[in-house]
């Protein structure tokens, strides 16, 4: 992997009328034609929780460890299986992802990706996901 870049994330997630709004330092890393972000997420009543994401051409992978695990696979047009698992228990996820834009170069700038979220083959949601990468 090449070096490191220290960057500045901010996650918007909007879903019907709300939005959340999550931010944090971390750092990115770039392999061939992918860029890797690894960050740490706020410490909350869940626990610790490092977040990495992969961005690929036309897609996107968010794995999760620590404390809360996960892994989601954003493909547009296709359904992909993910999971949430906190220490109470596991959640099977299915993933359909309708659209991904990229305005971003070598991992900096703005992704967005639109998906239906399906929870143990209930449909928890739609939402639209905005990533705004800049550098530190």
């Amino acid at each position: 992997m090449t070096a490191k870049q220290r960057v500045r994330i901010r996650i918007e997630s909007r879903s019907g009328s709300e939005t959340a709004v999550q931010k944090a330092r971390g750092d990115l890393y770039r392999k061939g034609n992918h860029t890797y972000i690894r960050y740490e997420e706020e410490p909350n009543e869940l626990g610790r929780t490092v977040t990495l994401i992969k961005l690929e051409e036309n897609q996107i992978r968010i794995v999760r460890q620590g404390d809360v695990q996960a892994e989601q696979m954003f493909v547009p047009g296709e359904r992909r299986i993910g999971f949430y698992q906190t220490p109470q228990g596991r959640l099977e996820l299915e993933i359909e992802t309708h659209e991904l834009t990229s305005e971003a170069e070598q991992g900096i700038g703005i992704t967005r990706w639109s998906y239906d979220l399906y929870a143990s083959g209930t449909h928890a949601g739609t939402y639209r996901i905005k990533l705004l990468i800049q550098e530190e």
